[in-house]
């Protein structure tokens, strides 16, 4: 799945995730949220973390 920066994505532990960064192929630094909206960490994550992208960035046509 295309990532890039800015997106809103879904982890498979349920939290939610901002991607701050695209460091490489597969790894992002992320702002990590819980359901809440309070923020849990800032690390790095990977492709096999994320389950969705819940908001792009730009929209598909």
């Amino acid at each position: 799945m295309k990532i890039k920066k800015f997106d809103v994505v879904e982890m498979k532990d349920s939290n939610r995730a901002t991607i701050l960064e695209v460091k490489g192929n597969n790894e992002y630094l992320a702002e990590i949220v819980n359901a809440y909206g309070l923020t849990v960490d800032k690390k790095e994550i990977t492709n096999r973390e994320i389950s969705k992208i819940l908001y792009p960035k730009e929209q598909v046509r």
